[in-house]
């Protein structure tokens, strides 16, 4: 065979193989995350993506109609939801960002020089890190949103600093910025900092300044819509917004004095595998590599500093959140744990692999790393570590109907009442109930609908008086989404157990808020209201059999009579 034929020959076959691990990642990401449509944030952004460019789809929703922080990704995911339903649009964009994670994973596993065979394993170390050793709730791969777009972006930004592109890695996390500008804020600011501790600043600042400018002109994409979001009525409103946002609606991402005990033990946990992987890199790593040392510097180095400004964070909490709340809470919105909660096991299972790879001469070539004869220890450590990743990820696959069952629903399915009804039983009433008001009732009307639920809208298409998961961005917004999560809370008896709504509060809701169509759960609510009941009801001879929920109507002239 000729010379061009051969490498040719080697061409196609290296094309080959990178398409194989480009479909076994994407494959892997699928098996950790892909559960049914709407994900847990699906339901909560890609209804508000349809509604940036079809002001018919819900009109009258408090959050649909509040400011949009993500409008990179709203405005095309808002695009596509003109054509398609939200289903596939969803899909599309899980997809396409998997597809971008994969991507990006080979290349930072490459740049990193950790062997192709262990780089799915590396994979799946660090999103079973995520979810089991996160403090702060954090997840890298899941559903469709903005972060889904962003984080890939960050590791192509970190593959590129690792081999010392840095012009690419200033646009790649600029992007992430420009989707994200929570995650790319954060991972941005930690890999400039390590940049900044390289040798020669002051020669390569020169050189990377107007890569630098540009990197800001990009994020300002992102940077802009979410700070002008900031702003509100008066100073008084943008304080208690930013404490309704930290101390009310979202404690377990931003105050750590109200997160889980064992959140606090994982996080510690997390910690302690990232100080034994620095302590791997510097005893056995880069005295072995020097080029390793290189690699891994960046990578390490913004770890600690998402350590470091999460540390930052606690001690604003601690030292500040029962004090001066009103000082705390516009500092901790900013979600200062979030890039560690990735950052750390991130840094923890690429530099673990890359010791098991060196330790068992897997990687490198002779003139990057001495070679040696792989000890029986290494071995069985190295196999010990691909059992135990393959059982935990076995551990997550689809075996049951939970994973069938989609995530943004399992609240409406658990949140059974007084009466018991099997899980399967509330999704099908869920979807029945939704269908119907899809089909029976006007596109602008307004409902109050259970709390404990979270797609209405995704379902019915309907606007909704006030939703638990759906807070708006903006301080103006969060003042009224208070106002109302507050008035529309399921009242209570003396004893704290719930009791049903009376027909006097509902129409004193209605005539507040402009109403008329409202959805109970009828496991909620024992006893019906005196409004008029439109489903379930004998339709053309069929009784719809929804034991779960129940639609009713306020005529107007019980309105009038209420008002006199």
């Amino acid at each position: 065979m000729s010379g061009p034929a051969v490498v040719t020959k080697m061409a196609n076959e290296s094309r080959f193989s990178v398409s194989i691990q480009f479909l076994v990642h994407l494959l892997l990401i699928f098996l950790c995350v892909g559960d049914g449509v709407p994900g847990i944030n699906e339901s909560h952004y890609l209804p508000k993506a349809k509604h940036v460019w079809n002001a018919n789809f819900a009109p009258g929703d408090l959050f649909l109609a509040s400011h949009d922080s993500h409008l990179l990704s709203s405005a095309l995911a808002g695009l596509a939801a003109i054509w398609l339903p939200l289903d596939t649009v969803a899909w599309i964009g899980r997809l396409t960002s998997w597809s971008l994670l994969a991507f990006a994973w080979l290349r930072l596993c490459q740049s990193l020089n950790i062997p192709r065979i262990l780089s799915p394993f590396a994979l799946v170390t660090w999103v079973l890190g995520i979810a089991y050793g996160h403090w702060a709730g954090e997840w890298v791969v899941g559903g469709f949103e903005a972060k889904a777009i962003a984080y890939p972006c960050v590791l192509l930004g970190i593959a590129a600093a690792s081999i010392g592109n840095w012009q690419q890695t200033w646009l790649w996390l600029a992007c992430a910025v420009a989707w994200h500008p929570v995650v790319g804020g954060w991972a941005g600011i930690c890999v400039g900092l390590s940049w900044l501790l390289l040798p020669r600043l002051s020669q390569r600042f020169v050189q990377q300044l107007p890569w630098l400018a540009l990197g800001v002109c990009i994020g300002l994409i992102g940077v802009g819509p979410a700070f002008s979001g900031l702003g509100g009525p008066s100073v008084i409103d943008n304080v208690s917004a930013a404490q309704v946002h930290v101390y009310m609606r979202l404690p377990h991402h931003l105050s750590p004095q109200l997160f889980a005990p064992e959140r606090h033990t994982a996080a510690i946990v997390s910690l302690v595998v990232l100080a034994i992987s620095t302590l791997v890199y510097r005893l056995s790593i880069s005295v072995r590599s020097r080029v390793a040392c290189q690699n891994y510097r960046v990578l390490l180095t913004s770890a600690w500093f998402s350590v470091f400004f999460a540390s930052i964070g606690w001690l604003i909490d601690w030292s500040l959140s029962n004090s001066r709340p009103d000082i705390a809470a516009p500092i901790l919105r900013f979600y200062w744990f979030r890039w560690a909660d990735a950052a750390v096991p991130l840094a923890s299972s690429l530099v673990l692999w890359k010791w098991l790879s060196m330790a068992n001469s897997l990687s490198g070539s002779p003139r990057e790393e001495t070679k040696s004869m792989p000890r029986p220890h290494h071995r069985g450590l190295l196999g010990l570590a691909l059992a135990a990743s393959t059982i935990v990820l076995l551990a997550r696959l689809p075996w049951s109907e939970t994973r069938v069952l989609p995530s943004a629903d399992r609240l409406v399915v658990d949140s059974v009442g007084k009466i018991d009804r099997q899980s399967v039983d509330r999704f099908v009433d869920w979807l029945a109930v939704c269908q119907w008001i899809r089909e029976n009732s006007p596109h602008d009307s307004l409902w109050f609908t259970p709390k404990y639920q979270q797609t209405f809208k995704w379902y019915a298409q309907r606007a909704e008086v006030v939703c638990w998961k759906d807070v708006p961005q903006d301080n103006a917004a969060v003042i009224e989404w208070y106002h109302r999560i507050q008035r529309c809370a399921p009242q209570r008896m003396p004893n704290g157990e719930q009791r049903d709504w009376t027909t006097e509060e509902l129409l004193k809701l209605s005539a507040e808020y402009g109403f008329r169509w409202v959805l109970l759960d009828k496991t909620q609510q024992l006893n019906a209201p005196a409004l008029e009941i439109l489903y379930p009801l004998i339709e053309n001879g069929y009784y719809p059999d929804n034991r779960s929920f129940a639609v009713f109507r306020i005529p107007e002239w019980m309105l009038d009579s209420h008002r006199k």
